[in-house]
């Protein structure tokens, strides 16, 4: 009995494996992003309001002159390290390679008692100082390393960027409303509006791409308390609230234009339809990535682990978050 059930076992972690390989050729997924062969990032410090802060600045051996500059922000509990060798930040850095595009990865702020643990400062309120603790000029040391990149390569600095998932998509939102004239378009991945919100109700027109799931298990789609039913983590408005504030502050059409992207992924349980909220010449697209079925975590092709998937929700891999981002800055 013993053996046979060894036997049934190895058949079943060999039919696995064949679904899998037939899954794949069947598929034509794109290769991996993060092939072409590039320079390593240079990290640095930067003492900003008596802290020193960390970021880190990637120039590929390809960048343009003068290069675009994008701000890649790390999720709440997480470091520029880790967005780094994440797979967006891979992503990332295979566009970079490939459009000559220099990535800057700063750090926020260190949580109480974990220093590899790191938050931004991004409008929300009511947080528990135990698990964080930001109140740092976050927009201004993000602002200020335009000028720091500038001293390693040069940089078109009417072609700044900045995107973040989480915790940074938050952050991103906070950068859109007070120094959006900094940036010429913005990208928020799995990330609504705080609220309440200690950043103004009112901002300029950008550019703006938001990229959510319906089955975040973190920020929730409809709204309401981050992370878990405590408030501990502050508080969220839905996505589709987060959407119709930016629709109104880029006096962008109400009407979207609507797009269902191909489910190349139709086992991942999850499929993406854009909308377009047009900015016209007065103002400003909005465009919206509606992930049904997706969790909180940046789109890509690779697979995500069943104790990620526990943590995260499902993983929506028919689009390459970064990818779809970057085609969307380069139009601005």
């Amino acid at each position: 009995m013993r053996r046979n059930f060894r036997i049934s076992q190895w058949k079943g972690a060999l039919c696995v494996v064949l679904l899998a390989a037939f899954v794949s050729s069947c598929l034509q997924l794109p290769t991996a992003l993060g092939d072409v062969p590039a320079t390593e990032i240079n990290w640095h410090t930067l003492d900003w309001n008596g802290l020193e802060r960390i970021y880190g600045i990637y120039v590929p051996t390809t960048a343009i002159d003068p290069a675009p500059l994008v701000f890649l922000l790390h999720g709440g509990g997480g470091s520029a390290a880790k967005t780094w060798n994440q797979e967006h930040g891979r992503s990332w850095k295979a566009l970079a390679d490939e459009y000559g595009i220099v990535l800057v990865l700063p750090e926020g702020r260190a949580d109480p008692g974990d220093a590899d643990a790191h938050h931004w400062n991004d409008c929300r309120t009511d947080l528990d100082p135990t698990l964080i603790a930001t109140n740092e000029d976050d927009v201004g040391f993000i602002v200020q390393l335009i000028t720091e990149a500038s001293a390693t390569a040069v940089i078109d600095t009417i072609r700044v960027y900045a995107t973040g998932a989480s915790n940074g998509g938050l952050m991103t939102y906070r950068l859109a409303i007070e120094a959006g004239a900094s940036f010429a378009a913005m990208a928020a991945v799995i990330a609504n509006l705080p609220d309440p919100s200690e950043c103004s109700t009112t901002a300029s027109v950008i550019p703006i791409l938001i990229m959510n799931g319906t089955e975040d298990p973190v920020i929730p789609y409809e709204g309401g308390c981050m992370a878990n039913d405590k408030c501990q983590r502050g508080r969220v408005m839905s996505t589709m609230d987060t959407v119709a504030f930016w629709v109104d502050v880029n006096q962008a059409a109400t009407e979207p234009a609507i797009e269902k992207l191909p489910n190349r992924a139709w086992f991942d349980g999850s499929t993406v339809t854009v909308y377009s909220f047009d900015g016209g010449s007065e103002g400003a697209d909005v465009i919206y990535y509606h992930i049904k079925g997706g969790g909180h975590n940046v789109p890509g092709f690779e697979a995500d682990s069943l104790a990620a998937r526990a943590l995260a929700g499902p993983k929506n891999r028919d689009i390459d978050g970064p990818t779809e981002i970057w085609a969307f800055f380069r139009q601005f």
